[in-house]
């Protein structure tokens, strides 16, 4: 029998696999273990969620987080839940998440491991730096591309929430930003070159 498989952002996944979710999920920039993959349509996704999607059931306290990168994690957590939240009370240890969150890490080393886990911060860099570069591919079986600009723009608000921007307006094709400590507004624009 063939293990079960889904397709994550860049490319098959399987249970073992390690991962990092995407800077655009609630559960963002965690580092964990793939440790069950329910299909779309069987029996084991149908009594445990409504997604419309593979669940990919994922452990993300397998590793040791930084001080640093706890603290950021129970602050957005008690962010999401509007009530003060510590580590152990974060529920990571069985996370369902959809494969279009999550990117493959698995064989990666030691050191660049590491980095991940001291900040959240790092991690979305990682993420982004993967993400633009399976956007710069000539081929992609990644993503259709009806859904390129979508994706681009999800990366593009975490970034500008990082960098201190607000996204005040906008559209599939352009979006309006203020830099809050200068208040001074900003037009981005997506569009394929020719």
């Amino acid at each position: 029998m063939d293990p079960v498989t889904t397709k994550c952002v860049n490319g098959d996944l399987r249970v073992g696999d390690l991962v990092i979710s995407t800077p655009d999920d609630e559960y963002s920039c965690l580092i964990g273990r793939v440790t069950r993959i329910n299909l779309l349509g069987t029996p084991e996704h149908d009594e445990e969620t409504e997604n419309e999607t593979d669940d990919v059931h994922v452990c993300f306290m397998e590793y040791e987080y930084s001080v640093k990168r706890i603290a950021e994690i129970e602050e957005d957590f008690s962010d999401l839940y509007g009530e003060p939240k510590e580590f152990e009370e974060c529920p990571i240890d069985d996370a369902i998440m959809a494969p279009r969150c999550l990117i493959r890490i698995t064989g990666i080393d030691e050191d660049r491991l590491s980095r991940l886990l001291e900040s959240g911060y790092n991690a979305a860099c990682y993420c982004y730096g993967v993400l633009s570069s399976l956007y710069c591919q000539t081929e992609t079986e990644i993503l259709p591309d009806s859904d390129i600009k979508a994706h681009i723009f999800d990366v593009i608000d975490s970034s500008l929430a990082l960098a201190g921007y607000k996204i005040m307006d906008g559209d599939c094709g352009c979006v309006c930003v203020r830099h809050c400590a200068s208040d001074t507004d900003y037009e981005i624009k997506v569009s394929e070159l020719a």
